[in-house]
């Protein structure tokens, strides 16, 4: 279990730290041009790493049907509609709404029985949720109105969650490693080539940028999406999807400690109170508050002494 800890601690941190970065490119780069550009260079980074070790790329069982229809809505139509709904909306409403993934992929894997969870661990989705809300919202009356790009900011992560549990299917033939490569650069593929069509001119921004930008965007690329997307994938495979979604609640922790150090923001002692029940509700989500509590019954139960003859 710990390294299943360690590992989304790592890819949350990478999403965290991304999403300050992103918003230093989407000053000179249109965001879904920037989106496309990236996430290719992240599934073309994968498959180097697939052939440098060696590893084998193409499976004659290849499920492309479904490997498409991941991609269509875990990278295609979710990228889209969170950038699209991104520029119409605030960031902290933005943040708010993402902040709702877990729960809603939790609701979704218990009503297809895609698996069980205890009333216990289902209450540390929601900890986390208020969590989330309490470290994001500073004032009321900012999340209160309501604008199309709320709704297009919750449909990206509705349909991410679905797009989990076809993940989850594929990758019991097929390595999650593999299966990311395929679904970042034919999905990115499909992206740029609309951006190309739609706006051609669009791409000339990538020549203003200077090398500390250039530096963000790789590593963005490389870091954030190509190792981040390929651990979680892993994790769903390996843990199942919602028990996988609810560590998304600790990129909004990394987010908020990022905007201090690369944007300059502040931290109150309300945002920290909100980490507190984020770290809470991801412990009670994952099942580690359940296993404590099994110890400790087992090690206060009495031993059972046998009786004699």
């Amino acid at each position: 279990m710990l390294k299943v800890y360690g590992t989304m601690i790592l890819t949350m941190f990478l999403w965290g730290l991304n999403v300050s970065l992103l918003k230093l490119l989407v000053f000179d780069i249109p965001p879904l041009v920037m989106q496309g550009a990236r996430i290719f260079l992240a599934g073309i980074t994968l498959f180097l790493i697939l052939f440098v070790m060696k590893k084998k790329i193409i499976y004659k069982e290849m499920p492309w049907k479904w490997v498409l229809l991941a991609t269509l809505l875990g990278v295609i139509a979710h990228h889209s509609l969170l950038a699209e709904g991104v520029s119409q909306t605030t960031a902290v409403k933005a943040s708010l709404i993402l902040g709702l993934a877990p729960l809603i992929t939790a609701i979704i894997a218990v009503a297809t029985r895609a698996t069980s969870l205890t009333k216990l661990r289902f209450t540390g989705f929601v900890v986390g949720f208020v969590g989330i809300i309490i470290a994001v919202v500073d004032d009321v009356s900012a999340v209160t109105a309501f604008v199309m790009g709320d709704v297009y900011v919750l449909l990206s992560i509705v349909i991410q969650a679905f797009s989990f549990f076809i993940i989850r299917r594929i990758t019991l033939t097929i390595p999650p490693l593999v299966l990311t490569a395929y679904m970042l650069t034919i999905g990115s593929s499909i992206m740029m080539v609309y951006n190309l069509v739609t706006t051609p001119k669009s791409f000339l921004a990538f020549s203003s940028l200077n090398l500390e930008l250039w530096i963000v965007f790789l590593f963005s690329a490389i870091f954030a999406t190509a190792v981040g997307h390929s651990l979680f994938n892993s994790m769903i495979k390996k843990i199942g999807t919602a028990e996988t979604a609810i560590f998304n609640n600790l990129s909004t922790i990394f987010a908020l400690i990022a905007a201090v150090v690369i944007l300059n923001e502040q931290m109150h002692l309300s945002q920290i109170f909100g980490c507190m029940l984020i770290i809470l509700g991801v412990l009670i989500g994952t099942g580690g508050v359940e296993e404590w509590l099994r110890k400790r019954k087992h090690h206060a139960s009495p031993p059972v002494s046998e009786s004699t003859t």
